[in-house]
């Protein structure tokens, strides 16, 4: 088969393979914490699903700075500007961790506001507070790690997102036996204990980023951890670069809050199964989002290196290759849906009752395979103001689908989840129309 010949699929998969592996780390805490709290209480469960989704909302404006490090890193790296991108990080860094400080006031004191403000059910506003609270101490630790992922992955080269993520996958599975249910003397922390075991895996990924840095990179080379006194012209591209999809990781993710905060006025049933949804819905994504990541980067270095006329047929083949592993992946998923969802709850009523949920998403993600690339294209090109003008659009037509079946016309929660195809085909139709556009422009990178 040409996909196995082709030289261009290997350099695509290699980019992404750590990748892909690497998005197991915000979903594996994500299924931790579900498959854990799904055999305490229907409460628990949804309660960390929306505490969890407000985290990860603030969590994304410093993925989003992390993508902005990698595109710009990517851009260094094919110019040959080496001794740059010591520069690029260190400020970086003086960056994201003030805005981390930030960010945990919010999420700290904040969170419980936002909660109370929206959240119905008594019993899954005391069990989310008490979630967001200790989680919100993890946000210095990601943030540290999206600077150092960003760095690595625009040098196209990816296994720290393995390392850290396997880190996070076996740490956070020990601490949440260990602290949700009191195993080995522990206290039954339930709630409070999933947040704890997360916050704890994420530090020990931290620390081990930073010593993976100093062990293996040439620090000389590229002038990293100097601590150049701070200039703003340093800071400056990346923010440029970065600011817009911040913004458009916060504004998706608070899409997600919101959709899940009109769910939860359908009941604790609803919100249950649309949690076990969502954490299948994500291990579905990771591979997509492997290749989201490595569109990024693939594109910001052709451009970078002057191969404009190569950057077309580059998204043809990502766009190929994602929707053919999508396909391969979700096929095997279907063959023992029981099994998927048994991992997020021994409850066999709230399985079957899940199920048609399940099978309406399988459609939509082969159409996320696609509209990701293409999105990731529009950002990759250095055009981040455009991929978020697309992604308010989108998320605007999303929520109104999702308000006019959840709240209008009291539809079953499968209906409601069929507001993804409306998101997915707007967002890959935008999309495309912009980058045929670009193509016939001469695919000139956004300064």
């Amino acid at each position: 088969m040409r996909l196995f010949k082709d030289k261009a699929y290997h350099h695509i998969w290699n980019i992404s393979y750590p990748i892909i592996l690497g998005g197991v780390a915000q979903t594996i805490i994500n299924v931790t914490d579900s498959a854990f709290l799904g055999r305490v209480s229907e409460v628990a469960l949804g309660a960390s699903a929306i505490a969890g989704l407000l985290y990860v909302t603030f969590m994304m404006l410093g993925y989003g700075f992390g993508v902005g490090v990698q595109i710009i890193i990517a851009r260094l790296n094919g110019e040959k500007k080496y001794h740059e991108m010591g520069k690029v990080l260190d400020h970086s860094l003086y960056f994201l961790l003030s805005l981390s400080l930030i960010l945990f006031v919010l999420i700290y004191w904040g969170g419980p506001y936002i909660l109370q403000y929206f959240v119905k059910s008594q019993g899954i506003l005391a069990a989310s507070i008490s979630f967001i609270q200790i989680r919100s101490f993890a946000i210095f630790f990601s943030s540290l790690v999206f600077v150092i992922r960003g760095f690595f992955t625009g040098i196209a080269q990816t296994k720290i997102v393995l390392y850290t993520t396997l880190i996070v996958a076996v740490l956070n599975i020990i601490f949440n036996y260990l602290f949700v249910f009191g195993n080995m003397g522990f206290p039954r922390m339930e709630v409070a204990g999933s947040a704890l075991a997360s916050t704890f895996a994420e530090f020990f990924a931290a620390i081990y980023a930073l010593i993976y840095t100093f062990k293996t990179v040439d620090l000389k080379k590229y002038q990293l951890f100097t601590f150049h006194r701070f200039n703003f012209a340093y800071l400056r591209d990346v923010l440029i670069t970065a600011a817009p999809v911040m913004l458009q990781m916060f504004i998706s993710l608070t899409s997600w809050f919101i959709f899940f905060m009109i769910v939860e006025q359908m009941g604790e049933r609803s919100l249950a199964i649309s949690n076990i949804i969502r954490n299948a819905y994500m291990i579905l994504m990771i591979p997509l989002m492997g290749f989201s990541s490595a569109t990024n980067t693939i594109i910001s270095t052709l451009i970078g290196e002057g191969k404009e006329n190569q950057v077309f047929g580059m998204i043809n083949k990502i766009c190929r290759f994602s929707f053919i592993v999508t396909l391969v992946y979700m096929f095997l998923l279907n063959l023992m849906p029981h099994l998927m969802l048994g991992i997020f709850t021994n409850d066999t009523a709230l399985i079957e009752a899940t199920i048609p949920s399940l099978h309406v998403i399988d459609g939509s993600l082969l159409l996320f395979s696609v509209s990701s690339i293409l999105l990731s294209a529009v950002s990759g090109s250095g055009n981040t103001a455009m991929s978020l003008f697309i992604e308010v659009v989108t998320i605007a037509f999303y929520l109104f689908a999702t308000y006019l079946i959840a709240v209008r016309y009291r539809l079953s929660i499968e209906w409601v989840w069929s507001v993804e195809y409306v998101y997915f085909l707007f967002m890959g139709g935008v999309s495309v129309m912009y980058l045929w556009h670009a193509k016939r422009k001469g695919f000139k990178i956004i300064h």
